[in-house]
Order: structure tokens, then sequence, then C-alpha cells
């Protein structure tokens, strides 16, 4: 760093010993400092260190401000020998790099290119692209004024194409593939869904009226889920992207401390991989209303408000159990077509791996068929899809797949049934359930079959005979 007299800028004295202030006005110099991503709630928040670079930010560590001080020592003193003396004194004022001492570095308040509700910003090498319902502009970064994590840059061009060449695309035709269903109709509705939620993952706008989760599950094949069928490899899609922080759901636990410790500032989608039956939904409704707070291993705790987090999707092979209010409000739930499987994946389909094959026109064609989508969702919003089979995937989890076969069969309509009878027989069909389902849960399952079918339900007793009937609702004949 260069003072305005063309004399390499020092941080030290005459005795070579390390003058703090000099020292951090050297980082200051350097683009360093402080930058609160709760800027409203600095009282109860805390800073973390960034470096500038044009309207690049980018987050550093001790081990980096120790690397370019020792460096910058190096350099100065390269010809006269006399790191020696200030080397020493960095030794012994390790503790300038110190949490206490890294506060006073220069608070930054650093306004970011943020998405809007009708617009959508994309960083790319080339430019930045800016999205609307109607149209895709690429703009040059010094038409900006505001900054840009460097994380969320896209080492890559990006050119505009129109819809016939889009259609070449092996992603377009992939998202075809998971909405496929027999109906050509209802095919093009679900097309149009998925691409909306795809849309709203990518738009980095936060509206407080609309804090869901989208939700990929399989379409049960045979009361089996169907794995591999393309669920991670769309939000690895959408990835290459936004930036995304994915947890192993068959892992997450609230109450461990540093559960969400692979989120950070620049995190714009957290995902919930592959998530386990029965699966607490309820865990995660902070993280979409009111923001999260992320413990890090070794390094400040970070809390990120509402509209800086992330928002959140998650992959299942079951269905997510929840039929409240709170729940629905929270949910946006896609079953994925069964077109690939374990056995049948996009390489068989394609010839090549996505993305470690592509070259850089495949890579432009998926740009464009990904900003299509946030097209659709800033012209429509989230549009729910038609259920396939997710009531049956409901029930299956909220029960077990041995008793959704066994009660097709075995419970009787518009009579009375003995709740015990039932629940005996059921056992002797399947003994296996023996010491591990109970009367009263057994009773939960039969609500939830009739449930499923749209029965009214009614229960009764008389002495110690508890019986429960199944009326088929009367057909709606329009009155």
């Amino acid at each position: 760093m260069e003072r305005t007299d063309n004399q390499p800028f020092t941080f030290w004295n005459s005795r070579g010993q390390i003058v703090p202030h000099l020292l951090y006005e050297f980082f200051e110099l350097q683009g360093i400092g402080s930058h609160f991503p709760d800027d409203v709630n600095k009282k109860n928040s805390e800073p973390v260190i960034v470096k500038i670079v044009g309207n690049n930010v980018s987050p550093v560590n001790v081990g980096y401000l120790l690397d370019i001080t020792k460096n910058h020592i190096m350099q100065v003193t390269a010809e006269s020998g006399e790191a020696g003396p200030i080397l020493d004194s960095l030794h012994s004022k390790t503790s300038l790099f110190g949490d206490k001492n890294l506060k006073l570095l220069k608070t930054l308040k650093l306004d970011f290119i943020s998405d809007t509700a009708d617009t959508g910003y994309f960083f790319f090498k080339n430019g930045i692209v800016e999205l609307s319902a109607d149209g895709i502009e690429l703009k040059p970064y010094s038409d900006f004024d505001n900054y840009v994590w460097e994380k969320s840059i896209i080492q890559m061009d990006f050119f505009p194409v129109d819809e016939i060449e889009l259609d070449k695309s092996d992603f377009m035709q992939f998202l075809k593939d998971l909405t496929i269903v027999e109906e050509p109709e209802k095919a093009d509705k679900r097309f149009l869904s998925l691409s909306t939620a795809i849309g709203f993952l990518l738009h980095r706008y936060k509206n407080p009226a609309t804090t869901k989760a989208i939700i990929l599950m399989d379409i049960y094949v045979n009361g089996q889920p169907n794995g591999g069928s393309g669920k991670t490899l769309l939000l690895t899609a959408i990835g290459k992207l936004r930036n995304l922080s994915i947890i192993d759901g068959k892992k997450y636990d609230q109450r461990e401390w540093f559960a969400l410790s692979s989120v950070d500032l620049s995190s714009e989608i957290l995902l919930f991989d592959d998530l386990e039956k029965n699966f607490n939904f309820e865990q995660i409704f902070p993280i979409m209303t009111t923001g999260l707070y992320v413990r890090l291993k070794y390094r400040n705790h970070v809390w990120i408000p509402f509209e800086k987090a992330p928002k959140v999707a998650l992959t299942t092979n079951y269905a997510i159990n929840g039929d409240s209010e709170s729940h629905r409000r929270r949910k946006f739930e896609f079953e994925v077509s069964p077109t690939y499987s374990a056995t049948y994946t996009p390489r068989d389909k394609f010839g090549r791996n996505f993305f470690s094959d592509w070259d850089v026109q495949n890579w432009n064609l998926f740009f464009n068929a990904m900003f299509r989508c946030l097209q659709m969702f800033l012209k429509h919003g989230l549009i729910a899809s038609e259920s396939i089979n997710l009531n049956l995937t409901k029930l299956i989890n909220k029960t077990s797949e041995e008793f959704v076969e066994w009660a097709e069969s075995q419970i009787s309509v518009d009579v009375q049934n003995d709740k015990k009878l039932l629940y005996d027989k059921f056992l002797k069909a399947y003994p296996e359930f023996t010491n591990k389902l109970k009367q009263r849960e057994f009773t939960f399952w039969l609500r939830a079959w009739g449930e499923y079918l749209h029965y009214d339900v009614s229960e009764s007793h008389s002495g110690d005979i508890r019986t429960i009937i199944f009326y088929p609702k009367p057909l709606n004949d329009g009155k």
C-alpha cells in the first residue's frame, strides 16, 4: 500500500514496534472493516470482518489478516533486511488480532444489490443479469453503486437465448421429466407449478406474506418411495445460481449447538436434504418466519434477520407430517414424477453428467432455463400443484404401508367395527407390529384412513366395547 508521497505505508515506528492505530489504518486502506449483517439491530448482533475490492465483498478471517500483515512487512523491508524486529513485535502483539481489538475496525455500511418484489439479479463475469417478468437484460457492474458478495459471482459469462434454442437444453427436458403424468394438460400445469417453485427459490426477495418451504418428495409407486428421482439434483442445480447451504436431513437436530454452522451471510437457500420419515417440520418454523441464529465453531456467532435469511427447501422420500393451518401456510409440496430412479438416471438419458460434462453452451442454456423459471414466478407467483399420490403418501407416513394394504380389504363401511377386533386382526396379519403398535395408536390409524377416503367417522362405546363407523359422505348434488 502506497502513501501519496510514494513512500511505503508503515505501521511500525523507528524501533520496529507495531503501532496499533497505524495497523488498523493499514487494514482500512486494504478495504478491510467490520460489517453488521443486521444493521438495524446492532446492539444484539455481532459484526463480521470483510474485505472490499471494487463492489465485491468477501468475508475474511484472522489468518488472512495475519498473512497480509506479515507479507506487507516482508515486502517493505525486502531491501533493508530489517524485518526481524518488526516480526518480533508482531509475534508479541497478536492480541491486536483478538476478538475485542478487531471490533475496533472501521464499521462499513454496505448496501448490497438486492432483489425487489418484481426484479431479480444474478452476477456473472461479464455483467449483472437483471430479470423481470417480461425481460432479461445484461448490464455492466459499473451501472451499480451497491455491493455484491464475491461468493455470489458465477465465474462464467452469460448470453440470452430465444425459446427455440432453449428447447434444446438438457436441463429444460429434465424439468419436464420431473412433471410427467399421463394427462398432458395436467403435466403442463405441473411444469408451470415446478417452474414457479424454482423461481421462488431463485428470487432473493423475502415477502413476509409468503414464508413457505419448498418440499420436493417422491410419488409413491406401488407403495414404495422412488429414491433417486432427481430431487437433490434439482436443488443442486439451483445451487449453481444461488448460494446453497446443505444440512443432512437424517442427522439434523435443532438441539445440536452447531446444527446450522454450514450457513453464512452469503447463504441464500438452506436445504434440508433427504429428511427421514416423521421429521418434525415445526423445528424450522422460526427459520422461515423470523430469521436464524448461526453458532459457528471458533468464530463469533451470527444472527441473520428474516429479510437476509436464506429461503428453505426440503427433500424427502416421504411426506411431511402436519395438517394444521400453520403447517399448510408454510408448505409448498411438489411430487416429483418417477421418470428417474436409482437404475435410470439423467446420465442414462442424456449420455453425460449434469454440470461436470457440460460445455459452455450447455451451461448457458441451463442459466437461461432457470431464468425462465424465475420469470414464471414473477409473473404468476407460487402455483400449487394438484396432488398425484400426496394424500396416500401422507396416510402411509402417518400409519404404515402394511396397514394401508390391510385396511383396503379388512375394514367394513357403514357398519359398527369393533376397534379391539380390528386391532387383533391386524396384529395377526402382521405380527411384527405386536410389540410396537398400541391400541391407542391403531385407533389413530383408523381415523387417518377414514379421513383419507373422505368418510365421516363416528366413534362410540358400550361397556368395554369400543366401535368405529365409517360413513361415505353423500355426493354433492350442487344444491
